[in-house]
This record gives structure tokens, C-alpha cells and sequence, in this order.
């Protein structure tokens, strides 16, 4: 008796692992050499850094500067699960601003 109820309660985590469903993997996201490259039309421009998961808009201290990273459009960027930088030294606005100028 001992045996079996050792046994129930070695198999139950792993019944219970066996029943999480995995993580949903991100989305492949294509990274462009060039602003223009990136065709976003009615979107702004982000610089994407592919190491960190996260985009930089223009203006940002690291737009187009990190080592690992390429220009694509904001909304396939959060589709992608990529998330805006924290330290941010331009807002939304300012972004857009200098989109409108840039085209």
C-alpha cells in the first residue's frame, strides 16, 4: 500500500507538467538595413534591437545604433512581443514628428 501511494504521488507533477500548454513562441520578425527599406506607411519607424526584445524610436539615444538590431514598423515590432525602451528620450509626438519630416 505504501508503494502505491508513493508512486500516485510521484506521478502527479508530472501528469500536471505533462498538462501545461507551451508558450506561444514569438513572432519572426524581419529586420531592415534601411529606414526606407522598412515601408512603413502610416506607422513610425523603430529601430529594433534583436538581443534585448526591445525598439527604439527615432530620436531615442539608441536609434540605429546597437550592434544587433535593424529598422522595421512599430505595430509588427509589439506583434512580435518586442516592447518599447524604458529610458526613452523621445515620446510619441516627437516621434511622429520627426516621421513626417523624414518622408
Amino acid at each position: 500500500m505504501r508503494r502505491l501511494l508513493a508512486m500516485v504521488i510521484i506521478m502527479i507533477p508530472s501528469v500536471a507538467l505533462a498538462q501545461q500548454t507551451p508558450a506561444k513562441p514569438p513572432a519572426k520578425l524581419t529586420l531592415y538595413k534601411t529606414i526606407d527599406s522598412a515601408a512603413c506607411s502610416g506607422d513610425a519607424t523603430v529601430w529594433v534591437d534583436s538581443d534585448a526584445h526591445v525598439y527604439y524610436l527615432k530620436g531615442d539615444k539608441f536609434f540605429g545604433k546597437t550592434k544587433h538590431g535593424g529598422y522595421n514598423c512599430r505595430k509588427q515590432a509589439d506583434a512580435a512581443g518586442y516592447h518599447a525602451s524604458k529610458s526613452r528620450t523621445a515620446t510619441p509626438l516627437t516621434a511622429a514628428i520627426s516621421a513626417l519630416r523624414s518622408s
